[in-house]
């Protein structure tokens, strides 16, 4: 067995996990971590050189210590206050103003401002922007809401018969 390789095995495979940590410090787009593979590549070269069960052996040393690195790091990274730490709840997404008034489909208000095809109405909780599926409706009609996709608020005038 060769030492001098072997030596040179152990110091290129703490120099690559050295350079693997650093990635997860310094911003380098990458290359740290090509520079650490190819170190790594070379710690396997040399352990070869040293002698074939230990070069097998750093073949099968090396993934495993990298992965463990990189689990740790991007751990911290998680943990780091550089991260923003918002999350997702089952509550997330649009919220529109007529959940506020409570209005839905079939409350009654009356046209604040002309609606050609859109414009506004007041209901009993409060005013929000509405639009007509049909002909224009002037101010002061009474209407009925029909629909409501997401922003957009549909109503129809209400028929006296």
């Amino acid at each position: 067995m060769d030492l001098d390789a072997l030596a040179m095995a152990c110091l290129l495979l703490l120099l690559s996990l050295g350079i693997l940590v650093a990635e997860f410090f310094l911003v380098s787009f990458g290359l740290l971590a090509l520079a650490a593979v190819a170190t790594a590549g070379a710690a396997i070269y040399f352990a070869f050189v040293a002698s074939d069960l230990v070069g097998w052996l750093f073949v099968v040393i090396v993934p495993l210590l990298a992965g463990a690195t990189v689990r740790w790091g991007i751990a911290r990274v998680q943990r780091s206050g550089l991260v923003p730490q918002a999350e997702i709840s089952a509550d997330a997404g649009y919220h529109h103003l007529t959940q506020e008034l409570g209005v839905k489909v079939g409350t009654q208000g009356e046209m604040v401002t002309p609606a050609r095809p859109s414009g506004r109405a007041r209901f009993e909780q409060g005013e929000c922007d509405v639009q007509t599926h049909g002909r224009a409706l002037e101010r002061g009609a009474l209407i009925v809401v029909t629909a409501i996709d997401g922003p957009q608020v549909f109503v129809e005038p209400i028929r006296n018969e």
